[in-house]
């Protein structure tokens, strides 16, 4: 597994990009969560863990949350949030 502890990254992989860069209805596989202790653990439990497929529903404007579904549950998370899961 793959766990940074960074802010910001740069996309090495074409094929990567973040939860907030997908389209409504597109889904990807978790391949990096970006972040720190607290950050993974609030991943954790929220059921989003590497290798795991989401699938993005919606945002809202002007950063607002960003609803994602991961095997039959929907969640909401925080665009900051969403910015730093990777997937491909």
């Amino acid at each position: 597994m793959r766990h940074k502890h960074s802010k910001r990254r740069n996309h090495i992989n074409s094929n990567e990009k973040t939860v907030h860069e997908l389209n409504n209805g597109e889904s990807a596989k978790i391949v990096e969560l970006h972040g720190g202790k607290h950050f993974l653990n609030k991943a954790e439990s929220l059921g989003l863990r590497i290798g795991l497929k989401i699938t993005k529903v919606s945002k809202q404007m002007l950063h607002g949350p960003v609803t994602v579904k991961v095997g039959q549950t929907q969640i909401a998370i925080g665009h900051k949030m969403s910015k730093r899961i990777i997937v491909e």
